[in-house]
């Protein structure tokens, strides 16, 4: 589906409500109940079906599925449509809560079961041991929802005094937990003069839609710092945002420029650090950093 289709298929959504409200008798208590007992596994894959007749716009109630991490990492999860009433396969919103379903994540991320990309129908957040989280579901028809659980260490070079040495050419990877405002950090010794490159692949989420469009605000913030704190770059540009739409790519060259030559040349040797945070409060997720 092409993001200029978007407006059409949002408009639908209400459409579609009142005209499965119509079709489908509406569930019967404990059927509402059944649904917001859902649970994913703390570990591995699980998957959970929302039926037409369970769905938010038919019940008039979202789902909460339930997620226990057994292990500190990631959990991915990939929304189908599981749907054989609405036109053009299911769509809705996610939002990724707290224990106190008060959200974690950007409230109402728009999820669409047959866009073109993984993007309209898988995100990925950062999770810790034992914390309790819930997806909440509000979909226009059924879905099938599966989550994948990924354990991942998670470091202690939380400051640049505790950063961890990273080795050129070699890569290292990481979590950024939901909720928590806590950066990693890496340490880098360039031995000669070079430009430096950072590639970066990341799983994160958030997707907003807004007049028409879908837009991928979140995501997680890599940068280049030097010895003294500061950003390799100045301005508000110095950073390169990895979201949903666009997980892979490389931050830099980071070079040195004279504007009396006009000429670029690799940046002194010396220590830096590279920076990996996230973009705002809703913000989490995996990533993979190499630099060369």
């Amino acid at each position: 589906m092409k993001e200029g289709r978007k407006s059409n298929k949002i408009v639908s959504l209400v459409l579609a409500a009142i005209m499965m409200v119509s079709v489908f008798a509406v569930s019967t208590p404990e059927q509402v109940q059944a649904a917001g007992e859902l649970s994913f596994k703390g570990s591995g894959t699980s998957t959970v079906a929302i039926t037409d007749d369970e769905c938010a716009y038919v019940t008039g109630k979202e789902n909460y599925i339930k997620f226990k991490p057994s292990k500190t990492g990631y959990v991915t999860v990939t929304i189908k449509n599981n749907s054989t009433a609405a036109s053009g396969g299911a769509a809705g919103f996610l939002t990724f809560c707290n224990g106190s379903k008060s959200p974690l994540g950007q409230n109402q991320e728009y999820f669409d079961t047959i866009g073109e990309g993984s993007r309209y129908y898988t995100r990925t957040y950062g999770v810790k041991k034992g914390k309790t989280y819930f997806f909440k579901i509000k979909s226009v028809g059924g879905v099938k929802i599966t989550a994948k659980a990924v354990s991942v260490k998670k470091g202690t070079n939380n400051s640049r005094s505790k950063a961890k040495t990273l080795g050129k050419n070699k890569t290292a990877k990481g979590v950024i937990i939901a909720g928590e405002n806590k950066a990693d950090w890496y340490k880098i010794k360039v031995t000669k003069r070079q430009q430096v490159k950072i590639n970066y692949n990341v799983k994160t989420n958030g997707a907003q839609y807004s007049n028409g469009t879908v837009s991928y605000y979140n995501g997680l913030k890599i940068a280049l710092y030097q010895k003294n704190g500061k950003p390799f770059a100045d301005g508000n540009n110095y950073y390169a945002l990895a979201n949903v739409k666009n997980p892979k790519d490389v931050d830099g060259p980071y070079y040195l420029y004279n504007s009396y030559t006009y000429k670029k040349s690799g940046i002194d040797p010396g220590t830096y650090y590279i920076k990996v945070e996230r973009y705002n409060r809703t913000s989490s997720g995996y990533y993979t950093i190499k630099w060369k």
